[in-house]
């Protein structure tokens, strides 16, 4: 049996260090340009079949139901495809508008929100107004909500949103392609000791938060999780109702399992029972 001669793996090694590298300075760049490099990814994900359920689709009484949806961290608008197919062929209006959730802070995403909200009440009046958000998505719809001139809202679903910030963010931070790869801004504010996690979070009694756990999904964050975010991160004092499902952080934002209790959550204002991960 022979052996790799030495220099040749070390040529591979070096050869996987500028791979590396190189995909790393490419998302700087991207990043840096506005250019947001997970639209493929986030699209792959949502190629599924849409979720259907006839008993949640909503009433057809002619009042306008609204539901806005916010991505994630790293994230695009096309990461809640599934989800945004799902609630318009349940007979809701659906507006999922993105914001660069790796240059901008949640404050400045939350004034983004705002302006899309503004433009969806310009033509006619909303008789239903929902937010879904997807973790990051979510702190960003609690910030838009704390305004003085939120539009009222009928009610909230949070996929994974760590409401008070996330332990792994301050595991990563000090990473030197934390800042490359996540950005600054939002990525920063993720931090539990954030100033901006002390602040109530509005509209509690009309949400709900779905939560993923993969049980001990990843070593660096104490308890269950699922692999991102800790299971009592995403968990909201006062929601009305909350569910835990067996999915991961990505998973959450796609999964027809999560794609239905969202559906449940609009129709019947709380969750459908299902038994919980071991």
């Amino acid at each position: 049996m022979t052996t790799e001669p030495r220099p040749k793996r070390r040529r591979w090694l070096r050869i996987a260090g500028l791979v590396v590298a190189a995909i790393a300075a490419a998302h700087g760049i991207a990043v840096c340009f506005g250019i947001v490099i997970s639209w493929p990814f986030d699209v792959a994900l949502n190629l599924g079949g849409d979720v259907s359920e006839t008993a949640l689709h909503a009433p057809a009484d002619g009042r306008r139901r609204v539901v806005v949806l916010q991505h994630g961290l790293w994230r695009t608008p096309a990461s809640l495809g599934r989800l945004e197919r799902t609630l318009r062929a349940h007979g809701y209006e659906v507006h999922n508008p993105g914001y660069p959730s790796t240059r901008a802070s949640i404050e400045d995403a939350a004034v983004l929100l705002h302006a899309a909200v503004e433009r969806i009440y310009a033509p006619a009046p909303v008789d239903e107004l929902y937010f879904v958000g997807h973790s990051l998505g979510g702190l960003v719809i609690e910030q838009y909500l704390r305004g003085p001139d939120a539009r009222p809202v009928t009610a909230c679903v949070y996929l994974a949103t760590p409401h008070r910030g996330a332990v792994l963010a301050d595991l990563r931070k000090h990473w030197f392609l934390f800042p490359l790869l996540m950005g600054e801004a939002a990525a920063s504010e993720l931090s539990p000791g954030n100033a901006l996690h002390q602040r109530p979070i509005p509209a509690a009694e009309v949400s709900g938060t779905i939560v993923g756990d993969l049980g001990e999904g990843n070593r660096s964050i104490p308890g269950r999780d699922d692999g991102t975010v800790a299971i009592g991160e995403a968990a909201l004092t006062g929601a009305r109702d909350s569910v835990t499902l067996p999915l991961s952080h990505t998973a959450i934002s796609y999964s027809p399992a999560a794609i239905l209790q969202v559906l449940h959550f609009l129709r019947h204002g709380g969750f459908a029972r299902v038994a919980e991960p071991r």
